[in-house]
This record gives C-alpha cells, sequence and structure tokens, in this order.
C-alpha cells in the first residue's frame, strides 16, 4: 500500500484517479491561431507615357514631300491657306501648292494663280497668274478661262491682248460661265480683239441673260433698243432692261 502511495506522489493526479476530469490551471494562456503570413506586396506598375498627340497634316505632309503625290500637295496647302486642322499660313500654302502644280495637279495650279494675284502669302506675281490661268483653262477648269481672259483684257501680268482676251471669254461661255459669254458679246459689238459680230453678240447676250447674268439681259435690252444684230423693239428693249434692273444690274435702272 505504501508502494501505491509513492507512486502516486511521482505520477499526476489523473493517472491516479482516472474518474477526475483534469482541467488547465488558471493562469494558463488561451491558444491562439498562428497569423497568416502578409501576402508580398505588388510590383508598382509603371505609368504609360501619355501619346504625343497626332499632328492631322503629318500623313500629308509626308505623302506630298517624300511621296511626291500631287494631289495631297494641294489638299495640304488648303489646309494651310484655310487654317484646317491648324494653324492658317498662307505663304506655306503657295508653297505647297506651288510643289503640287510642278507634280502636275492642275487644281494646285488654279489655286496658286488665284493667291499669286493678290498678295496673299507673298507679293504678287501677276506675270505668273496670267500663265497659270491660261494653262488651267485648256484643261477647262471652272474660273480659270474667265480670270485669263481679265487679266488679258486689262493687261494684268504683261501687255493687254484683246485677241487673247475674245479668244478665253468664249472658252469660258462654252463652259458654262455666263459673264464670259456677256463680256464676249461686248467685245463682239464693239470690234475688241477680232471684227465686229453684232449678230454673234446678239445671241451671246441672250445666252447669258437666259443663263441669269443680268450684264446679259442689259447688253440684249440695249441691243434692240439700237437694233444691233437684229430688229428693233423698245417693248422689247424696255423687257429687258426692266430684268436686268430687278436683277442688281443698277445701270440698267437709268
Amino acid at each position: 500500500m505504501r508502494t501505491l502511495v509513492l507512486l502516486c506522489s511521482f505520477a499526476t493526479l489523473s493517472a491516479c484517479n482516472k474518474d477526475t476530469p483534469t482541467t488547465p490551471p488558471q493562469d494558463a494562456a488561451p491558444a491562439t491561431v498562428a497569423p497568416e503570413p502578409e501576402p508580398a506586396p505588388a510590383e508598382a506598375e509603371t505609368p504609360e507615357e501619355p501619346e504625343e498627340p497626332v499632328d492631322p497634316r503629318a500623313n500629308h505632309i509626308r505623302a506630298c514631300e517624300e511621296e511626291k503625290k500631287a494631289e495631297v500637295c494641294t489638299a495640304l496647302a488648303v489646309m494651310w491657306e484655310q487654317g484646317r486642322e491648324g494653324p492658317k499660313d498662307e505663304a506655306k500654302a503657295r508653297g505647297y501648292y506651288d510643289v503640287a502644280c510642278e507634280g502636275g495637279h492642275e487644281l494646285g495650279c488654279y489655286n496658286l494663280a488665284v493667291l499669286l494675284k493678290s498678295e496673299r502669302g507673298g507679293a504678287p506675281e501677276a506675270d505668273k497668274a496670267r500663265t497659270l490661268f491660261a494653262k488651267t483653262c485648256e484643261s477647262k477648269l471652272e474660273g480659270a478661262c474667265l480670270n485669263a481672259a481679265i487679266m488679258f483684257e486689262q493687261g494684268q501680268g504683261g501687255e493687254t491682248d484683246g485677241a487673247k482676251a475674245r479668244e478665253h471669254y468664249g472658252a469660258a461661255c462654252d463652259a458654262g460661265e455666263m459673264p464670259g459669254c456677256s463680256n464676249l458679246a461686248r467685245m463682239m459689238i464693239l470690234g475688241e480683239g477680232g471684227k465686229k459680230d453684232p449678230k454673234g453678240a446678239r445671241e451671246k447676250y441672250q445666252q447669258a441673260c437666259d443663263g441669269g447674268e443680268m450684264g446679259g439681259c442689259y447688253g440684249l435690252a440695249l441691243a434692240w433698243e439700237k437694233g444691233l444684230g437684229g430688229k428693233k423693239s423698245k417693248k422689247q428693249a424696255a423687257a429687258f432692261r426692266k430684268q436686268a434692273c430687278e436683277g442688281g444690274m443698277d445701270s440698267a435702272c437709268k
């Protein structure tokens, strides 16, 4: 019996009395859950460089200067002339129209002539403008023949040349530009740049008036009033004079 007591003194109480429940000491710390490892910090993303704004004219400049596309040079010149897609610069417009014209683009030649006739983009070059208007008239470009005719008749960019003026007014009239018809009729009535042709003049005045050109209506009124190129009729003359006056031809109202 002594032996058993000694053994119990070295053994745990629970080992000697299996019916007694065991409890942790009152001051024992409660069990804790092991902390989860913190995730590794994500690598900082490098901010993207802002894209350089695309120059809307860049493609045109490349196609004109590097690829030698004359029609693109004209389009680029229009951008500079009118301030499209960027600043306005008529001097640069002249330069690109010149390149376009050298490349054989007729519209570039015509637009260049318009600038050269004036002080837009540089000093006037009337002689070159007249040459270009005459050149583009051959291609039947609208406005070219009429501009060439005016410059030849008025001696702009060179000597006065009535024959060439009459020729170019005729070309303008044939192309459907009614001021060309009325100006041609005037030269035919007066015999400028060629022989007098009152009958042909009356026909051209009629064509111009029918096309809405009031100068043609007024000229036709004078032809009927004076019997030039056909019958004389005060009634017809008055009718065409009234039409011209109401259409804004002030000299017809007097």
